[in-house]
């Protein structure tokens, strides 16, 4: 079987980075899978005639986050090399990305639009009182580096075993890392709430976010029966009431 070298997958993977930039309403990203295909699709079939029916396939409806899209082109490829050797029909290609576009969508839209993205901007925001400006490389740290690394991870799993990519995320424990990021990004809202409330009325402290954030962790680990929502409102609370100075 003839493989896709490494350079190849290199440029497929930089191209994917790109993949919404000719986004459509007809075909979604059906222009920027096939661009990203190329260097493979370029190594497998010499022939261009060959070559251009290979591209037509990868021309149909295709829509998927554009971070998980990465796992189905790394399996894409891997499935051309069968068909391209006679190991497998040119339909197997076009199932295996219409199977696993839909779900794959869902759960990055879930794990990095819901989760990932809110946290570290909050994350980021809990810096500000110490960094300034500096807070926005604490973002662009943060999320860039998870989604970025996860990019190269899935495109490598489905890369070397796309029969086995669902098994393979199964495993990665983003269905169990989005509600923590959920979590975490209350606790930090709840916090910068409580600070801008002191603030409000006693003048700047950056140390009282810091202060909020471990109560409400605190109350959501010592005391589970109260749960996030009600650990992020006790430590709102304390914040309305320090700021009004109830308390």
């Amino acid at each position: 079987m003839k493989r896709v070298s490494k350079g190849a997958l290199l440029r497929m993977f930089w191209r994917s980075l790109f993949l919404q930039a000719s986004w459509n309403p007809r075909g979604m990203q059906n222009l920027g899978f096939a661009y990203a295909m190329g260097p493979a699709l370029e190594e497998l079939y010499e022939d261009p005639a060959v070559r251009a029916q290979a591209t037509a396939r990868h021309l149909e409806f295709f829509n998927c986050h554009p971070y998980m899209a990465a796992a189905i082109l790394g399996g894409a490829a891997r499935v051309e090399e069968r068909v391209a050797a006679g190991e497998a029909e040119a339909a197997d290609v076009s199932q295996f990305k219409t199977t696993l576009g839909p779900p794959f969508a869902a759960l990055g839209d879930g794990f990095f639009w819901l989760a990932l993205r809110p946290a570290a901007a909050l994350a980021a925001a809990v810096t500000a009182p110490f960094l300034g400006l500096g807070c926005v490389l604490v973002f662009l740290g943060l999320y860039n580096g998870v989604h970025v690394a996860a990019r190269v991870w899935m495109f490598a799993a489905g890369y070397a075993r796309p029969e086995g990519i669902v098994e393979t995320l199964g495993h990665a424990h983003y269905r169990s890392g989005t509600p923590l990021l959920k979590a975490c990004g209350a606790a930090l809202a709840g916090a910068m709430a409580a600070r801008a409330v002191l603030a409000a009325a006693f003048g700047p402290q950056p140390l009282t976010a810091i202060g909020f954030v471990v109560l409400i962790v605190a109350a959501f680990f010592f005391l589970p029966r109260l749960g996030v929502t009600r650990s992020v409102y006790i430590g709102l609370f304390c914040g309305l009431a320090l700021g009004a100075r109830f308390l």
